[in-house]
């Protein structure tokens, strides 16, 4: 028999096995209890519905390398009394479930404006199949209301707050998911600056080389208070905004209209925003040609 372990519980009947090291050279022995309300019950008990030797109230059982399990304990006649899922955290494996973006994060979060409101999503790995265990956001010790999106693969949180106040202490927020009965943790911690990327600018007017657009519906007012910077390109057509040769002109710039002076007969006007007091994220570009 396995060295003894202490489970961590995740939620109520869902616990967590930390192994250090490789799990798949590891027999582990842990402790499973039924409830304290069945201590006088004859109590037998399966493993994924295969029933096992182990009797009783408590039971010390073996974890062979990451095959946790789903344990339920019955009565004599065979009724479910409770279960407890058991999942195999291997702490020095790279993580597998999900897939890191290209800032080597696992969860990507943003915010559009300072209201509350915020949304972290992640990719599943393609090979395996990944489940939401558990989650919990919150900043200081106030718990922020998450949901989960339909296609599990994000979260829309609201923090209840002024938009108006500084932020002082981050926010923390916890993703656990498995694959069969394997456990990854993945933590972020953010600022809402840190995080805020304006949503895309509307171009309202272009005409005589002179381009119009308004700041973003969902970002905050008055404009005093959360202003805006614009970054401007003219480049030549058929090229994106994103390309990386050399732009006919380029500004940033605080107002919400410019008058291209390249004469040119055709080009692609390019405009963008971003909070200048945080110099963080870019909204994506607008173009109109």
């Amino acid at each position: 028999m396995g060295e003894s372990h202490s489970l961590r519980v995740i939620k109520p009947n869902v616990v967590a096995l930390d192994m250090d090291g490789d799990p798949m050279t590891q027999m582990t022995s842990v402790s499973l209890q039924c409830g304290d309300e069945f201590k006088d019950v004859e109590i037998h008990w399966q493993k994924n519905e295969q029933m096992i030797l182990s009797k009783g109230n408590s039971i010390n059982v073996n974890i062979q390398a990451m095959l946790g399990g789903n344990f339920t304990c019955h009565g004599l006649s065979g009724e479910v009394l409770n279960h407890t899922l058991v999942l195999v955290n291997p702490v020095n494996f790279e993580k597998a479930i999900l897939k890191q973006n290209q800032d080597k994060e696992f969860i990507t979060c943003l915010a559009r404006n300072y209201n509350g409101l915020f949304h972290c999503s992640w990719k599943w790995s393609p090979i395996r199949n990944g489940v939401v265990v558990f989650f919990k956001a919150f900043r200081n010790s106030s718990h922020i209301n998450c949901s989960l999106d339909p296609d599990n693969a994000g979260l829309t949180c609201e923090e209840e707050k002024c938009s108006y106040s500084e932020e002082v202490t981050r926010i923390n927020l916890t993703l656990v998911v498995r694959n069969q009965y394997r456990l990854e943790e993945h933590q972020r911690t953010f600022f809402i600056h840190d995080i805020v990327k304006p949503e895309k600018v509307s171009i309202t007017k272009a005409e005589n080389n002179e381009f119009h657009w308004g700041t973003p519906k969902t970002w905050n007012m008055p404009c005093s208070y959360y202003p805006l910077q614009y970054e401007v390109k003219v480049i030549k057509p058929h090229k994106g905004c994103d390309d990386t040769a050399t732009p006919v002109e380029n500004e940033y710039i605080n107002e919400t209209h410019y008058k291209v002076s390249d004469r040119r007969r055709s080009y692609t006007f390019c405009v963008r925003a971003q909070d200048p007091f945080t110099n963080q994220v870019w909204s994506d570009w607008n173009q109109q040609r």
